[in-house]
């Protein structure tokens, strides 16, 4: 269970980073699209982890 909340807080900064910096590879609507898809899978997937631990 551990690895998975450290792969959905990594999903989570690569979210951030590319939305950041992902400009300069692509262009700047794709990188936030790609970006905000990353954050929001990260939290959507973290938030169900801790809401099965506090059952």
């Amino acid at each position: 269970m551990k690895t998975n909340r450290i792969i959905y807080f990594l999903l989570i900064i690569a979210g951030t980073i590319i939305m950041a910096t992902g400009d300069q590879l692509v262009k700047k609507e794709y990188a936030m699209c790609i970006g905000i898809i990353l954050l929001m899978f990260g939290i959507y997937k973290s938030s169900k982890v801790w809401s099965k631990t506090d059952e």
